[in-house]
């Protein structure tokens, strides 16, 4: 046998060996496999999105930002949400779904307003004359009409169990123990969740969510003893007058699933599901729709014959949830990072109506082994019998064909095959192959240059001392920036209150919001200092509005704050009350550090100055204080200047201090004209010098601040600043600066 044969053997013999081991190593579903698998089928799904058909009857109708403008901030009161249902059953809707859970009583019902007040002394406000209550006219909408309710399951342990209408027939083994299990929920009030046709889970949670990316949807979960259905499938059993479903275990029809109990399907009327083995079902997306999206103010606002609205409702299946910014619950998919929860049930119960499947039967995974073990077959025999260039031929073609057949399987016929594992072991059996005959033929050329290698320097060496300068010296840019600060108010109290374990579920819980909020708006985070970020706008990515991307961040840090707060609140934690300080300006911002650590960051005046915006926000009670130059650079904001400052570290260095209240809509409104012209008339009193006037105004300020612009505690301030002045000799040069003593 010639040396070259034996050469090409021992390297057939490694592309075989090499197989074995990569078909052992994924034989169990690992991790990185299944990410790499998952990465591809989401590829396929924005490549080839389910097409969209509006006539399937599903719509959201949605507490968007519209809505909000016209029926005021969430949670509205629950009879404008009974007018909203009453409104939906009239015009025909087949069944109604909650994508929220109205666990707590409405704290605008009377009873609920004369047992707040009346702990302060005050007269309570007059109940209803017949004695209803917001939440018994809620109910009294939901029993009317083909409702859902929604309840959140949780990991957590508690003894609040959902009431569960839909009956759960079982054939075969039973697999419930196959289904997602929870320990507790958060469930509706008593009176509610009995007017209900439906309550559902509304908890998008699949076990191998490791990658926070919803691509399956649990149709059933256990909690405690009972069995609660999904909202899309619990909508749908309403919408068809279903009285429940029909789950199947392992050996329904004889199918035979080892030693485990799984979930072999499920029916629900005329429509046959397919399912994975506990119970989830994967989602075929068509992405964001504006034709399955109706705002709830055109619901509210049209009338009963409209037929454009009526069109819409009549004969659909109606799922009613959040999407305006900072109320929804937000996901992500396979088609975009952010998208409201209720999207993800919208077209989970799309995707059955219209008989869409997407599923990855228990055969893939051997079917994709099979594949591996042929192609690395194949490679050996063509090692052997041919040469090493027409195995490479062979293998390039193998890694276009894998991933265009997989693809081919998922949109033609909906089935899920990766091409991860086959694709590896054509690598690897090319790799191993070629690898042995190289090291093999150069073996003696090797052995001759490592005996020369002993006096020379490591490559790796020679790569850093090329150019020193590019790999550690610090260096920067100058360039205009808009820099931001925020951190929590009052957070060593809170850190007082809370035990360590809590503290860190209450800084991760915060941080992550606030940091998406920033990444939303395109900005850098540069660091977090506890419970403080930094962050700026303008690097290193160019944005010529990036005061206006600050200022959007800032609104959307204390829109996220607020909605935390609720939640920190339900849980038993303090509530997130935040301050941001922005400023615009020259500064460096580039590698930062010393040579052993580099950061980039941004340094300069602008910097500073943003920092101590920061501290000025809490002698002010104001939620966003901003400097001059931003406020000249992204005009149409609703600013009001709140006083001419000097802070820290700047002597003699004065600027306008404002804040900003929202954005181009608030501009519009009578309650923004009326707080900037109270307060700028009142400030201008103040420089004045014309105190009573600057304090009778500052006083109403104060007495009856406005609704959705709280500047009470900025007027107190001011107040007591003209009470100061009073107090002594006012000095001629006086200049109405506020000079900053701390930080």
């Amino acid at each position: 046998m010639s040396a070259a044969l034996r050469a090409r053997r021992k390297a057939a013999l490694s592309a075989l060996l090499v197989t074995a081991l990569i078909s052992l190593l994924t034989w169990q579903n690992a991790p990185f496999v299944r990410r790499l698998d998952n990465a591809a089928f989401d590829a396929f799904q924005r490549f080839a999105p389910r097409p969209y058909d509006h006539t399937v009857p599903v719509r959201v109708v949605a507490i968007d930002r519209v809505a909000l403008d016209g029926y005021g901030q969430w949670p509205w009161p629950r009879p404008v949400l009974a007018a909203l249902t009453d409104r939906l059953t009239a015009m025909g809707a087949k069944a109604i779904g909650f994508d929220m859970v109205f666990s707590e009583a409405d704290r605008t019902s009377p009873e609920e307003v004369a047992r707040s007040l009346s702990r302060f002394g005050i007269v309570p406000a007059p109940l209803y004359p017949d004695g209803r209550t917001h939440d018994r006219i809620f109910a009294e909408s939901l029993a009317k009409g083909p409702t859902v309710l929604g309840t959140i399951l949780t990991r957590q342990h508690n003894d609040r169990r959902p009431i569960v209408i839909a009956n759960a027939s079982i054939l075969g083994t039973d697999p419930q123990r196959a289904l997602p299990v929870f320990n507790g929920a958060d469930i509706n009030r008593p009176a509610l969740g009995q007017a209900a046709a439906g309550v559902a889970s509304v908890t998008l949670t699949p076990r191998d969510r490791e990658d926070g990316i919803i691509r399956r949807v649990p149709l059933l979960a256990r909690v405690g003893d009972r069995i609660v259905p999904t909202l899309s499938l619990e909508v749908l059993r309403v919408g068809e007058g279903e009285t429940g479903y029909l789950l199947r275990g392992s050996d329904a029809n004889g199918e035979i699933a080892g030693l485990q109990t799984v979930v072999t399907g499920l029916r629900m009327g005329r429509h046959v599901l397919k399912t994975t083995a506990d119970g989830a079902m994967w989602v075929r997306y068509s992405g964001s729709r504006p034709r399955r999206m109706i705002s709830a103010a055109a619901i509210l606002d049209a009338d009963m014959d409209d037929a454009v609205v009526r069109k819409q409702i009549d004969g659909h299946f109606i799922l009613l949830g959040a999407t305006a910014p900072g109320l929804g619950d937000i996901v992500a998919t396979p088609m975009s990072a952010t998208v409201p929860g209720i999207e993800v049930h919208a077209e989970l119960l799309e995707q059955i109506l219209g008989g869409t499947s997407l599923a990855r039967p228990d055969w893939a995974a051997g079917a994709e082994r099979l594949t591996s073990w042929i192609i690395g077959l194949l490679i050996a025999g063509i090692v052997v019998l041919a040469a090493y260039g027409w195995a490479a031929v062979f293998a390039a073609v193998a890694l276009v064909a894998l991933p265009v057949l997989s693809f081919f399987a998922f949109n033609r016929h909906g089935v899920l095959i990766g091409p991860t594992v086959p694709i590896i072991a054509t690598v690897g059996a090319w790799v191993s192959a070629a690898a042995v005959d190289y090291l093999g033929a150069r073996r003696e050329r090797r052995e001759i240059r490592l005996q020369f290698e002993h006096f020379v320097a490591p490559d790796v060496i020679e790569e850093i001392a090329r150019d020193p300068n590019r790999h550690m010296s610090p260096g920067g840019e100058e360039r205009d920036l808009s820099v931001l600060f925020c951190d929590v108010r009052h957070f060593s109290a809170i850190s007082a209150a809370l035990n360590p374990s809590d503290l860190i579920n209450w800084l991760n819980g915060y941080l992550t919001p606030m940091t998406e909020a920033i990444l939303e708006e395109r900005g850098t985070i540069d660091k977090f200092i506890g419970d403080s970020i930094m962050a700026f706008w303008n690097a290193p990515r160019r944005d010529e509005a990036h005061a206006r991307g600050a200022l959007r961040g800032a609104l959307s840090l204390v829109k996220a704050a607020e909605t935390m707060s609720v939640g920190y609140i339900a849980k038993g934690f303090p509530p997130a009350r935040i301050g941001v300080g922005l400023n615009t300006g020259p500064c460096s911002v580039g590698r930062i550090g010393a040579r052993s650590r580099l950061d980039y960051t941004c340094i300069g005046d602008a910097v500073n100055v943003a920092s101590r915006l920061d501290g000025i926000s809490k002698i002010y009670g104001l939620d966003i204080c901003i400097g001059e130059e931003t406020v000249r650079r992204a005009d149409g904001f609703a600013f009001i200047e709140i006083d001419r400052v000097e802070v820290l570290g700047r002597s003699g260095a004065t600027l306008d201090l404002y804040t900003v209240v929202g954005d181009e809509d608030m501009v519009a409104t009578d309650v923004f004209r009326t707080a900037k012209s109270d307060w700028e008339g009142a400030l201008a009193a103040y420089r004045a010098r014309d105190f009573d006037a600057a304090r009778i105004a500052f006083s109403g300020i104060a007495a009856q601040p406005s609704p959705a612009i709280d500047l009470g505690h900025a007027a107190m301030v001011m107040l007591a600043r003209i009470g100061e002045l009073e107090s002594k000799p006012l000095a001629a040069d006086w200049d109405a600066v506020y000079r900053a003593n701390h930080k």
